[in-house]
């Protein structure tokens, strides 16, 4: 990823400003306390996550109302999209296509629901773009 943030810069730069980087955001991290989990305890946190992200949206794809095309539901469970349908979609959205994520692809991908509602709102609103699939 070095490689495309830093495109510009010569290559001995881009190793010295990613390394200048790194241990300023590695800092930054452990200053909040966020740096100070296990490897294994991340893993927990983000599987809790979606656990219940999937969990209101199986909550919300039961109570669909009728009249949108193909199944289609909200998050919020109401009879059109929110602010909270962009966001949450935006974050499937990059869980799933971000290389630099495989383990979050993998629980995203663990969660029929959340791909079904990926898929229902990228159909509907992003025919035009490829599906990540």
């Amino acid at each position: 990823m070095r490689s495309g943030v830093f495109a510009a810069l010569p290559y001995p730069v881009q190793i010295l400003v990613g390394q200048l980087a790194y241990r300023k955001m590695s800092a930054t991290l452990y200053g909040q306390g966020t740096g100070r989990f296990t490897p294994e305890e991340i893993t927990q946190f983000k599987t809790e996550v979606w656990e219940n992200v999937n969990a209101l949206l199986t909550a919300s794809s039961r109570k669909r109302r009728s009249g949108w095309p193909d199944g289609l539901f909200f998050v919020l469970g109401g009879s059109g999209p929110t602010e909270a349908d962009t966001t949450l979609f935006g974050f499937i959205a990059e869980g799933l296509v971000c290389a630099a994520a495989p383990e979050t692809q993998r629980i995203l991908r663990s969660f029929p629901t959340i791909m079904n509602y990926a898929y229902k709102i990228h159909k509907h609103y992003f025919p035009d773009y490829v599906y990540w699939a």
